[in-house]
């Protein structure tokens, strides 16, 4: 019983966590937030019974990459989601069977690709 009501906090808890920061969740990642002042571009998607790939840039002129990288780390944790690498350029994230990769492509404005793919591909 206890357990149970640890999980419902928690899951509370990291609800109004989102929406503090998040405007809703990203178009391509129904599962992932976007962060306040982020824009989303038009995203590439391939899902089939077997794989799922998809991808989408997101950008801003107001955020740093401090600011989205406190966010999406913090975010993508506590949705399951751990940390694997972290290069200047490339941070990725693995859950279960997939790889969850974030690539700054600039940082001033700030642009990331969002790449979701199998672990291993």
């Amino acid at each position: 019983m206890i357990k149970k009501i640890f999980i419902l906090c928690l899951t509370l808890f990291t609800f109004i966590s989102f929406n503090a920061y998040a405007e809703g969740f990203m178009s391509a990642f129904e599962e992932i937030p976007l962060q306040d002042g982020l824009n989303e571009e038009e995203p590439f998607s391939y899902d089939t019974e077997e794989i799922r790939i998809i991808e989408q840039y997101v950008s801003s002129s107001d955020l740093s990459k401090d600011d989205f990288l406190k966010f999406y780390e913090t975010t993508l944790k506590s949705l399951g989601w751990n940390e694997v690498s972290n290069t200047k350029k490339v941070i990725t994230f693995k859950r279960e069977d997939e790889s969850l990769s974030l690539t700054f492509e600039s940082e001033t404005p700030l642009v990331v690709l969002f790449s979701l793919k199998p672990f291993g591909k």
